[in-house]
């Protein structure tokens, strides 16, 4: 068993329950953050961090404890890092470690960072897969329980590979003392896998669901409105959140893929500058921007055809309704 966890008041709590090598024992963290962590870590920062603690141990007389002391320092400095901000990243490198240290282990360093980087690939592709069918049985059928999603998800699994993901086998728990003086019920993690399945159960159960920003499309877990759709991440180089620009972002994104918002958008701004410039009042750019929306609507409906829809546009004048052209005579 390499760790015990437990959850409370939205909270997963981490124990190691092997010899490790950072500095600290245990860790808290919101359920959800380490996971969403975990699918955002990108491959090249995981192979050349590892490639790079690899190398270290590739100098003559550096293993099996040969290391010196303040090698040793830094690397525990580190090991407590990970720890604190990249749970699965540090049961890695505390696998890579492991190895290091083994006085039996055939393989050499860059070969043990060739097979972690393979199982982590492995591992965050699958789990991505599970989030983006997870968002999708979610889309077809908001109102179902959180069990219900969890059954779907692993019968889809059954299909696909042909045995349960999630719910192929229960978790060892026992009771343990926490502090202040308090027992809860901790349960085994014997891998890395058993800890993404119980995170990932235990987020589905407790109705935590990663999103995908409909701006920036990475993913994230909503803070205050669980139906967000951005992120609070600074997209590109406006200095702004998703959340704050995501959906001005998307209707321009939609404007400028279509011929016919895009027709709309220009002729909108042509009349609107009239007002300023007092060649049009304002009751009349009202009028026309009624009418601009409607016929609008009407081409993306396919009931105007395109060519009509921009002739109307360029004319530059008003039309005005019978029924006010009457009152006015």
């Amino acid at each position: 068993m390499i760790a015990s966890v437990y959850i409370k008041d939205g909270i997963i709590h981490f124990f190691n329950e092997q010899k490790g090598f950072s500095q600290i024992e245990g860790i808290a963290y919101r359920l959800g953050i380490p996971l969403l962590n975990f699918l955002c870590y990108e491959q090249e920062r995981f192979d050349e961090g590892f490639s790079s603690m690899a190398e270290t141990f590739e100098i003559p007389g550096s293993q099996h404890g040969k290391i010196a002391p303040e090698y040793l320092v830094s690397m525990e400095e580190n090991m407590t890092d990970l720890q604190k901000h990249e749970i699965y990243i540090y049961f890695y490198a505390q696998e890579f470690m492991k190895a290091m240290y083994s006085t039996d282990s055939p393989l050499s360093p860059q070969e043990v960072v060739e097979q972690l980087s393979k199982d982590f690939r492995s591992k965050r592709d699958f789990m991505i897969d599970e989030v983006n069918l997870l968002l999708n049985f979610r889309k077809a059928a908001e109102n179902a329980s959180s069990l219900e999603y969890l059954y779907w998800l692993d019968g889809f699994n059954k299909e696909k590979i042909g045995g349960y993901v999630f719910l192929e086998k229960p978790f060892s728990a026992f009771y343990g003392a926490i502090k202040p003086e308090e027992v809860v019920e901790l349960y085994e993690i014997h891998s890395i896998d058993d800890l993404l399945r119980f995170e990932f159960i235990k987020m589905i159960e407790h109705d935590i669901f990663i999103k995908k920003c409909k701006n920036c499309e990475q993913f994230f877990i909503p803070k205050r409105r669980a139906d967000a759709e951005y992120c609070d991440s600074i997209f590109a180089d406006t200095g702004k959140k998703c959340s704050e620009v995501g959906a001005m972002v998307q209707y321009e994104k939609k404007v400028a893929e279509n011929p016919i918002l895009e027709a709309h958008k220009k002729a909108y701004r042509r009349f609107n500058s009239r007002t300023r410039l007092k060649k049009m009042t304002q009751a009349e750019f009202l009028q026309w921007s009624e009418q601009a929306a409607q016929k609008r609507d009407e081409c993306l409906a396919g009931e105007l055809p395109f060519d009509e829809y921009i002739a109307w546009l360029e004319q530059g004048r008003i039309r005005r309704s019978r029924s006010s052209s009457a009152e006015s005579n």
